[in-house]
């Protein structure tokens, strides 16, 4: 009988599978189910490990994880290494693959990484740097939000990246939050909950899996959980009206994979010092059977002290969070190869003595298959290489980022309508900022001189360099990195102040530090140090772009959510998302 074109091009398509994997799909909904069948326990433990190594290039450990520890998922990250270049990032993806295809079953990997926009970024150099959450929440704009979502997708896809880590959906309604911040959209539950789900559909309609984090919700923390446990200590009644209210629309947009958080909330457990990441109540009781959610349950990372430091260490927290229902655990290299897979020794031991049923690791491993289909890695695992500049950094991708960022941009205060800033030719600008703004300056005003500062926390020698070579100028331009978190650079701007120049404060991360210096002469916020973001700041500084953000938070005691002022109107307070 003669075959349709179709037909012709579907049978390629499975015998392609064929020739990976080692047998022959039925069609995508079944084909997990089939390997799920020849797989055997310590593989399907592997599936459920997402492992991290050191090196640019596919390594003897990360040959390790991946054919005998049987891994089905690595991250990447810029500090070990993985993440240099696009075309660097693509070769080693397509290496990471080869070697997994080498494995008895041949399963494709998942590959992962955080690349959230803004300060949160693994692929920079090369490729599109753009804002983040917090500044498209300063936008109130969901289309771009989601424009921003479909840019990373299509780069993280072009280099070999099938699942982001991405977006934070936490709400940041604590101003002394060391950890979130700008990864936030804003303050109010239903704007975060807006701009999460648009990320979600864009990366997910671009075939990558959106991550929403850190579940239940990180908003409302003042400790790190990388350096400890924190608590949050609110009612179900308030988690309910502001945690919860954007996970329950990210499920509605249909994520594909939560993370949790390694935070104690009493009030949905209260098991002592039992983080979210190993509560049955919190991941299978709330998440799964109360919020309806059956995508995966993926942990943050394992090495973190908000849950290494419980109960016995990394391994036997492994496995507590398997048995509080987390599909995928997160291990990043500052555990070496050894202790990664001593996690996976661990889960294996805990089912063959009973602690853990197979038929709950099978329920892991399926979701992990089904995630693998859909994004298509299993008849696509590798990228071409010469694609790669094509499709990542391209011109119009910037282009879109740089608009995202001056829409973003916040004039807080401008007293005596100092900006936007006109200047005589000869008049001079002193720059002092951990982010260098004097080439995007220069491009207004030659007469400019910059004091780079290479610590959040200057030195006293450094504030007095600031000040010496601050006497001379005209005006004064200060950028400033979560001030409120760090007391020397509220040292810094005081000191510049008794100079009594005009000076003006650029909030570079997180929006409150004007509370620091509330009488300085102008402040605005980029929420980020990426180029595009101090572009726009500057390029709003002297009348280039028209400040059009709103505060995405409040200003405790000084501004309201909303607040953002204009050079056409004296100020704007905009009502909060509907």
């Amino acid at each position: 009988m003669a075959r349709s074109a179709s037909g012709w091009l579907c049978l390629a398509l499975a015998l392609a599978v064929v020739f990976q994997t080692g047998f022959m799909p039925v069609n995508d909904s079944t084909a997990p189910t089939g390997q799920l069948a020849r797989m055997t326990l310590e593989e399907k433990v592997g599936q459920m490990i997402m492992a991290g190594f050191y090196g640019e290039k596919p390594t003897e450990e990360a040959r390790k994880l991946i054919q005998q520890g049987h891994v089905g998922s690595i991250i990447l990250f810029a500090y070990t290494g993985n993440v240099k270049e696009p075309l660097q990032t693509a070769r080693l993806t397509n290496g990471l693959q080869a070697m997994a295809q080498k494995t008895r079953l041949g399963l494709p990997l998942l590959i992962a990484t955080d690349q959230e926009g803004g300060v949160v970024a693994r692929l920079t150099t090369g490729a599109t740097e753009l804002p983040g959450n917090m500044a498209l929440g300063a936008t109130r704009n969901p289309s771009l939000a989601r424009q921003a979502a479909e840019i990373t997708a299509k780069e993280l896809k072009a280099i070999g990246i099938q699942m982001n880590l991405a977006p934070n959906v936490d709400v940041n309604v604590n101003p002394a939050n060391p950890v979130i911040g700008v990864r936030s959209y804003g303050e109010d539950p239903k704007l975060v909950a807006e701009l999460g789900a648009e990320q979600i559909k864009g990366l997910q309609k671009n075939g990558v899996i959106a991550t929403a984090k850190h579940f239940p919700g990180h908003g409302d923390t003042h400790v790190d959980s990388h350096l400890g446990l924190p608590v949050i200590d609110k009612s179900r009644q308030e988690l309910e009206q502001v945690e919860l209210v954007p996970f329950k629309r990210a499920i509605a947009a249909g994520v594909d994979a939560i993370m949790t958080a390694h935070i104690h909330v009493p009030a949905l457990d209260p098991t002592p010092d039992l983080p979210a990441t190993l509560s049955e109540p919190i991941l299978t009781g709330l998440l799964r059977k109360k919020l309806g959610y059956d995508g995966l349950i993926i942990t943050d990372s394992m090495a973190m002290a908000g849950v290494a430091g419980y109960f016995g260490g990394v391994p036997q927290a492994a496995v507590k969070a398997v048995q509080a229902g987390a599909d995928i655990i997160l291990l990043t290299p500052e555990l070496t190869t050894e202790e990664q897979l001593d996690v996976h020794k661990a889960i294996v031991q805990a089912v063959k003595r009973g602690e853990l049923s197979e038929k709950r690791i099978n329920q892991s491993v399926l979701r992990i298959l089904r995630a693998k289909w859909k994004v298509g890695v299993f008849t696509d695992r590798y990228v071409p290489l010469h694609q790669v500049p094509k499709k990542v950094g391209i011109g119009k991708h910037h282009s879109r980022a740089l608009a995202m960022a001056q829409q973003a941009v916040t004039l807080v205060k401008n007293d005596a309508n100092l900006l936007p800033l006109r200047l005589d030719e000869g008049q001079k600008v002193g720059i002092i900022s951990p982010y260098s703004l004097l080439e995007y300056v220069q491009r207004h005003h030659a007469e400019a001189e910059e004091l780079y500062l290479n610590q959040v926390n200057p030195s006293d020698d450094m504030i007095q360099a600031a000040v010496a070579m601050a006497r001379d100028k005209d005006v004064l331009l200060v950028g400033t990195y979560s001030a409120n978190l760090y007391p020397q650079q509220v040292k810094l701007v005081r000191a510049l102040q008794t100079l009594k120049k005009p000076l003006i404060v650029i909030g570079l991360r997180n929006p409150y530090d004007i509370k620091e210096f509330p009488d300085v002469n102008a402040y605005l916020n980029a929420y980020g140090f990426r180029k595009v973001s101090l572009q726009a700041a500057v390029e709003t500084v002297f009348g280039a772009n028209q400040p059009q953000g709103k505060l995405p938070v409040t200003i405790p005691d000084l501004y309201p959510y909303g607040h953002g002022l204009s050079y056409s109107h004296p100020a704007q307070v905009w009502p909060q998302a509907k």
